[in-house]
């Protein structure tokens, strides 16, 4: 797709169709695909503690009580999180 926009990009520069303000636009922008990889590249946030062992009593519920609503299951798992925590 990105290979695809680079190519209507040059036919449209080619064709002399496009205003001379328009060209300099254009010839001057990145090529798409840079963009997407610099879009690609995101920072991993680490897992916190809490976050762990959230999801963990979480987990254990939902194989305890699986026809429970998640809502109600989360509230127990944030309850026995911060228990666990404490500690």
């Amino acid at each position: 797709m990105c290979a695809t926009c680079d190519i209507i990009r040059g036919l449209l520069l080619a064709s002399g169709r496009v205003p001379p303000s328009v060209a300099d636009a254009i010839a001057d922008s990145p090529p798409i695909e840079a963009l997407n990889e610099q879009a690609k590249k995101k920072v991993k946030r680490k897992v916190s503690k809490y976050q762990k062992e959230f999801g963990r009593q979480l987990k254990a519920l939902k194989k305890k009580h699986p026809r429970t609503s998640v809502q109600n299951l989360m509230k127990k798992a944030h309850r026995a999180t911060r228990k666990i925590i404490k500690k």
